[in-house]
C-alpha cells in the first residue's frame, strides 16, 4: 500500500522536503511506517526522530489522518493514509 509521510520545518529540511510517499505491505502500522522513514533518510533525519537506543523523541507528535495517535500503541494504516510527524519549533 502507499501512503504518505508528511513533514515540516528542520525534519522537512533535513529529509530532503514536506512530503515522502513510501511502499508498505498491507497490515503495517505507524510504527512500521515511522522506522521504515527513519532508516530510508539522513542520519540527522534519524536523529531528529530517534533517540540512541531507538526510542521516538519524546517532542515528537504523530497525527495519521489527522487524529492524533501515541508510538507507543500500533496504529494500522490504510491505503493513502497520511501520516503527520510534528517536531517542535521555535519562535517568539
Amino acid at each position: 500500500m502507499i501512503i504518505t509521510i508528511q513533514c515540516f520545518a528542520q525534519l522537512a529540511r533535513a529529509a530532503g522536503g514536506a512530503d515522502h510517499e513510501l511502499n508498505l505491505d498491507d497490515g503495517a502500522t505507524v510504527q512500521d511506517a515511522l522506522r521504515r522513514f527513519a532508516d530510508g533518510s539522513s542520519e540527522e533525519t534519524r536523529d531528529l526522530l530517534f533517540t540512541k537506543v531507538g526510542e521516538l523523541q519524546p517532542t515528537i507528535l504523530l497525527f495519521l489522518d489527522e487524529e492524533p495517535v501515541l508510538f507507543s500503541e500500533p496504529a494500522a494504516m490504510r491505503e493513502r493514509s497520511i501520516l503527520f510527524i510534528a517536531t517542535p519549533i521555535a519562535g517568539g
